[in-house]
C-alpha cells in the first residue's frame, strides 16, 4: 500500500510536469530519491508514459483529425522527430540517460536551460504553425529536442526554446512541441516495450494501473491550465521555478 501510494504521487508529477517546461524526468528522479522509492520497473515506467501520451491525443483530438488534410504539418511532424529518433536510441543503447542522471548534471540543465527560456521569451513574435512551419524550422526544433535526452533539460522547455528563438508566438511553439510529444513518446513506449518483453516481465499490475490513472488525468488538466495560461502570461514563472528547483536540488541532494 505504500508503494502504490508513493506511485500515486510520482504518477501526478509525472502528469504535471510532462508538458511544462520545467522536465519531468527530472522531477521523477528527485522525488524518487526524495519518497525512498527505487523504480525500476518497466512496465510502472511505460505506464507513466502511455498515460501522458493519451492525454496528448485526447486534448489535440480535434487538431489530430484535421492533421489529414494537412499534409504540411504531418511532414513538419516527421522531420521534427527524426533527430531524436536516431539520438535517443544511442543512448538508451548505451544507456547514457541513466549515467547523467545525477543530481549535479540536473541542477546545473535546470538552471542553465532555464536562462535559454528566459532569452527566447523576451520579445513579441507571431509566426504561427499553420502559417509559417517549414522544415528548416522543424529541423531545428528536432535537434534542439535531442538535447533533452539529458536529464534536467525538458523535452517541452527546449522545445518550445527553440519556438521561441525561430519567432512563434508562446501558444504555438507550445502547441508543436505538444504535437512532437505524440511520436517521441511514442518511440520512448516503443523502447520501452522491447525492454519489457527482453526482461521477459509485462504484469499488469495494480501498481501500473495507478500510474497510468494518475499520469493521464493530472497531464490532461495541466494541458488544458497551460494552453490557457499561455494566452495571458509569459514563460518567466517557469524559468523562476527552474531555478530554485535547481538551487534546491544542489542543496538538498549534492
Amino acid at each position: 500500500m505504500e508503494d502504490l501510494l508513493k506511485i500515486f504521487i510520482l504518477g501526478i508529477i509525472q502528469g504535471i510536469t510532462e508538458f511544462l517546461p520545467i522536465s519531468s524526468h527530472s522531477h521523477l528522479i528527485i522525488f524518487e530519491r526524495f519518497l525512498n522509492f527505487n523504480n525500476n520497473n518497466e512496465v510502472i515506467n511505460l505506464a507513466f508514459h502511455l498515460g501522458s501520451l493519451l492525454s496528448v491525443l485526447v486534448f489535440f483530438s480535434k487538431e489530430l483529425l484535421a492533421l489529414v488534410q494537412n499534409r504540411n504539418i504531418i511532414i513538419n511532424l516527421i522531420i521534427g522527430t527524426i533527430p531524436v529518433v536516431i539520438i535517443g536510441f544511442i543512448f538508451h543503447y548505451f544507456g547514457l540517460i541513466k549515467i547523467l542522471s545525477n543530481p549535479l548534471i540536473i541542477g546545473s540543465t535546470t538552471i542553465l536551460f532555464a536562462f535559454l527560456l528566459f532569452f527566447a521569451d523576451k520579445k513579441d513574435q507571431n509566426n504561427t504553425i499553420e502559417l509559417n512551419l517549414n522544415m528548416k524550422d522543424s529541423l531545428i526544433i528536432g535537434l534542439y529536442q535531442t538535447i533533452a535526452l539529458i536529464p534536467g533539460v525538458s523535452r517541452s522547455g527546449i522545445t518550445i526554446t527553440a519556438a521561441r528563438f525561430l519567432n512563434y508566438t508562446r501558444y504555438d511553439a507550445a502547441k508543436f512541441s505538444f504535437l512532437l510529444s505524440i511520436p517521441t513518446t511514442g518511440a520512448a513506449c516503443f523502447l520501452g516495450v522491447l525492454d519489457i518483453i527482453k526482461i521477459g516481465s509485462a504484469e499488469l499490475t495494480l501498481n501500473a494501473f495507478v500510474a497510468f490513472l494518475s499520469s493521464f488525468i493530472f497531464a490532461l488538466i495541466t494541458l488544458k491550465l497551460f494552453m490557457g495560461f499561455l494566452q495571458k502570461f509569459s514563460f518567466n514563472v517557469f524559468v523562476y521555478y527552474r531555478v530554485i528547483f535547481g538551487i534546491f536540488i544542489f542543496i538538498y541532494f549534492i
